[in-house]
């Protein structure tokens, strides 16, 4: 049964009694920890703090050592452990072998090992060395190529880890913390617990969830915990009424939570939440969460069982076909390896690591740090970019818009006479003054000709700033179209002594202002301020307001020596201050080139909906329409899904409603993105198939995160897709490029299978063509990519592969074919003495094997390295898109080493036999056919507008 904890209830500040009664008090204690924080929290934003010290068995002295040890034993300590924060080298080590293709190659190892043991035990030593006796070679080359791939991906995991560490490295916070005995003191903040007193300043970091007892011009920065862009009002006074219990807890103006900033004034407070209890560990734990399956481990997955489910078939086909055809069961077996292996691409894991690693640095160089490989094609792949507005969109600092007169113009004395409000004595630092300092600029500096006789800094109650100063010499501001002097003492009626003038001026909130003036300074005359024109201008600051404006009114009045800032009344109304947390000034174009470039961006922020349309419409993001956390609440996920189709502004949301938008989204079959920076994204983020922070993101956000931005600017994370585009197209060309090629082959090793007596090529053979080809094949990370292919996301798409691998391998296979029939009819006769039915001799057999092995050896080589030329790209081959050098470079040698190979006593040890000169005869015809025909059936597969890559 779930306690509950009563505000009315009496409750007694615990004595300094030992023994039975520190006994007591601990057991009750345990008690009420059972009661959910927010309960707690709720008791506190509607308690005295008499009863919320009571509640937590605290003293406004501090506490005592032994009720230290007694709350740390009853509630916890202050720390949000990280589990996945340190991963050991030998789970990192685990983690990079987990991947299905190495599994796959793994099997085949073991498969091949099996196979090398029978034909030792069976096979006579010039058989086997006809069929391929190098499978021991075989098994070595496939774990190689696997064990190779781990590592890479191991190093890189590692690299990166220790990258990100270094950019994330947590500062050690401390707080000031008041214990009897020792008074006041600072001490790491995971020390404190619940019950402790500690003071709070401008500048400070709130270390826990905290009940304010006394506060004084307290502002805090809460954006990290809900978005905002503002800082908030905070003051111990300010207690919710009874039937305020629905108010979000975060907007009670008593308390205070752990990881928000103090931006001005001073507080004393009483810690009542700590570590995982807090509202911030509640939502870190969230980083916890098991993350849904990406794009990349969902395509890997799903070739990988293509890859199974093509080899489950074919293998048994081929041997079943082959043995029944020979009756040679273990010529059978290794045939169905040859099949096996020839549909495997042995170095496709390696390939893909080197594709990814090459992104991964090429996008650290751009400032954008990838923590796990697999994360740069779901980059690559992504649609729809969720980001909150402040510090993304924005700077994430008030700016002053304008300074303007009642009557709508600019106005350099409204300027001055706000800024003449910041000069108050022991004002504590706040975003609206640095504002108008900076606006005021050099002038801000030069306080000679002004004295502050008095005056009173803003404050949550008063809602306004008022200040008397005597100057000097006085300013005059010509407005920009009338014409008309406005100054301090054009009907404002400044008080004057020799040449000092005496004026008192109040800079405060609308509803504050427009009572407390009779007139407003319009066209350089005081006029009387009638109920019309409040009304009117009440409507103008509504409208401002809507527009995402942040409004003050600046007014003023003479003084007397019997004045005082108590007397502010009856002031002439000058004009008004517009503020706005400016959008940064890439922010537009760099969501138009994410426009152009597929990407629909998505504002998820917490701040008013007025503000978020008006930052929108600015940077470019549809703001037609604005929906809010409360009108998410009402809407079924039905309802909100069509929502989504047409709206990119949604405003006033909690973390829940940024996670519920994001799986939503990805519900809908987005490759959603979540940049974000503070712990109330985490949710989303964990909801996201790519997590985005900045590199001054929250420590628990730094960790959640994919990709880490070392500077928070969308540009950045723009060069990082583009780059993460070209890593997943190269990937892609080599996954397609190479199953197409081994498919074709399998078609014809099976058909060859049906009719032939021999294998047509020994595994080990079948294994050095596609490790020669796979050579070739690395330097097809630094290949060029064709510029319109960036302009929409990359995406790991198994239906595609099977489709490109259904076209265009059997046009590899039907030059097979045609390679068959001359050999078998013209060329190997010609090097054996006959056909191979009409030898007799076991050396004219095995003479006739390697010829033909030799030919199809080399023909396939050419055959691939002409496909990988001919379908890198949409456009004309070698005209409108020419390979990089790297890959030129590259498949020179893979064609120089396949064709020189035969000639070489390597290639006698494998089974290979000098060709004879009319073999490239036939070469160069086959290669010729084959290339006009890939080229029209590639004009056919774009035709029918399906991506080649």
């Amino acid at each position: 049964m779930e306690t509950t904890i009563n505000p009315t209830a009496e409750r007694t500040a615990p004595n300094r009694q030992g023994g039975i009664m520190n006994t007591l008090r601990l057991i009750r204690w345990r008690g009420e920890r059972h009661a959910s924080i927010t309960q707690r929290l709720n008791f506190a934003a509607h308690a005295t703090p008499e009863a919320t010290l009571a509640l937590v068995y605290a003293h406004e002295s501090g506490l005592e050592p032994d009720e230290v040890r007694q709350a740390r034993r009853a509630y916890g300590g202050n720390t949000i452990p990280a589990p996945d924060v340190h991963e050991s080298p030998a789970r990192r080590l685990v983690r990079a072998f987990m991947n299905p293709f190495i599994g796959v190659l793994m099997l085949l190892a073991l498969t091949s090992f099996v196979c090398s043991l029978a034909q030792r035990g069976i096979v006579t030593s010039g058989t086997t060395a006809a069929n391929g006796g190098g499978t021991p070679v075989t098994v070595g080359i496939i774990l190689l190529m696997a064990v190779v791939s781990g590592l890479i991906r191991y190093v890189h995991d590692s690299r990166s880890s220790h990258a990100a560490t270094a950019l994330a490295t947590m500062v050690s916070t401390t707080a000031t913390v008041r214990r009897v005995g020792a008074g006041e003191r600072q001490i790491p903040s995971e020390e404190l617990v619940v019950g402790d007193i500690v003071t709070l300043s401008a500048g400070d970091i709130v270390p826990a969830d905290c009940k304010l007892l006394e506060s004084r011009d307290l502002r805090i920065a809460q954006g990290a915990l809900t978005g905002e862009s503002m800082p908030v009002r905070k003051d111990a006074a300010a207690l919710l009424a009874a039937g305020a219990r629905d108010t979000a807890l975060t907007d009670a103006a008593c308390l205070v939570f752990m990881g928000t900033t103090v931006i001005s004034g001073s507080a004393l407070a009483v810690v009542i939440a700590t570590g995982r209890s807090a509202l911030f560990g509640g939502l870190s734990r969230a980083f916890q969460w098991q993350r849904p399956r990406t794009r990349f481990e969902r395509g890997m997955n799903s070739t990988s069982w293509m890859l199974m489910a093509f080899t489950a078939v074919t293998v048994p086909v081929s041997m079943l076909v082959t043995g029944i055809a020979s009756g040679d069961w273990l010529q059978a077996l290794l045939f169905g390896v040859s099949v096996a292996v020839g549909l495997t691409p042995e170095m496709l894991p390696l390939i893909v690591t080197v594709c990814l690693s090459r992104g991964a640095r090429t996008m650290a160089s751009g400032k954008a740090i990838v923590r796990r490989l697999d994360a740069i094609e779901t980059l690559g792949g992504m649609d729809v970019l969720c980001v909150d507005k402040t510090g993304t969109l924005t700077s994430g600092v008030i700016k002053l818009d304008r300074a303007q007169s009642m009557s709508g113009l600019n106005s350099s004395y409204v300027l001055h006479a706000a800024w003449l409000t910041t000069l108050i004595p022991h004002t504590t630092s706040n975003p609206w003054d640095d504002a108008i300092v900076a606006a005021e600029g050099d002038s801000a500096n030069d306080t000679g000709d002004v004295q502050v006789e008095g005056g009173t800094p803003f404050d949550p109650i008063r809602r306004r700033a008022t200040v008397i100063v005597a100057k000097s010499h006085h300013r005059a501001d010509r407005e920009h179209t009338g014409g008309s002097d406005i100054s301090e003492t054009s009907g404002a009626g400044a008080g004057t002594s020799g040449n000092v003038s005496r004026i008192m001026v109040v800079k405060g909130a609308v509803s504050e202002m427009l009572p407390r003036c009779d007139t407003v300074m319009r066209n350089g005359t005081a006029e009387p301020l009638t109920d019309r024109l409040r009304g009117t201008y009440k409507r103008l600051m509504a409208d401002k307001a809507t527009h995402g404006y942040r409004v003050l009114l600046v007014a003023q009045r003479s003084v007397t020596d019997q004045t005082t800032v108590q007397d502010d009344r009856a002031l002439t109304l000058l004009g008004y201050l517009t503020f706005l947390d400016l959008p940064k000034p890439d922010a537009a174009d760099t969501i138009a080139h994410m426009h152009n470039a597929g990407i629909t961006v998505t504002m998820l922020t917490g701040d008013e909906p007025q503000v978020a349309r008006t930052v929108a419409r600015k940077v470019g993001i549809n703001a037609r329409r604005v929906v809010t956390g409360r009108t998410l609440d009402d809407m079924t996920d039905t309802a909100l899904g069509t929502e989504l189709r047409r709206v990119n502004v949604f405003a006033k949301l909690t973390p829940e409603h940024k996670a519920r938008i994001v799986s939503l989204l990805r519900r809908e079959g987005h490759c959603v993105g979540y940049m974000g920076d503070g712990v109330n994204d985490l949710p989303a983020m964990h909801a996201s198939e790519i997590a985005i922070s900045a590199s001054t993101g929250s420590e628990a956000v730094r960790q959640s995160a994919d990709v880490m931005l070392t500077h928070k600017n969308l540009d950045v994370l723009l060069r990082g897709i583009t780059q993460s585009r070209r890593t997943c197209v190269n990937m892609m060309k080599y996954i397609k490029l190479a199953l197409s090629s081994n498919f074709g082959n399998i078609i014809s090793v099976m058909i060859a299978g049906a009719f032939l007596p021999f294998v047509p090529m020994a595994p080990v053979q079948m294994v050095l063509l596609n490790l020669i080809y796979d050579l070739a094949c690395l330097a097809i990370p630094w290949d060029r990519v064709d510029g319109d292919v960036l302009r929409s996301p990359a995406r790991w798409d198994t239906a595609s592969i099977a489709r490109f691998m259904s076209r265009f391998g059997p046009v590899s296979s039907l030059f097979d074919m045609v390679t068959f029939t001359v050999l078998l009819t013209l060329l190997c006769p010609a090097v054996a003495g006959g056909r191979f039915p009409e030898l007799h001799g076991d050396g004219s057999r095995l003479l006739f094997v390697a010829a033909f092995q030799t030919g199809w050896f080399v023909v396939s080589m050419w055959t691939q390295i002409t496909a990988l030329h001919m379908l890198r790209t949409e456009r004309v081959p070698f005209i409108g898109s020419r390979a990089s050098v790297p890959l030129v470079c590259t498949s020179l040698a893979a064609l120089t080493i396949a064709t020189a190979l035969p000639f070489t006593p390597v290639g006698a040890w494998m089974g290979f036999h000098v060709p004879p000169v009319s073999l490239f005869a036939l070469l160069a015809i086959v290669i010729a056919g084959y290339a006009v025909t890939v080229l029209a059936v590639r004009t056919l597969y774009l035709h029918r507008q399906q991506p080649l890559l």
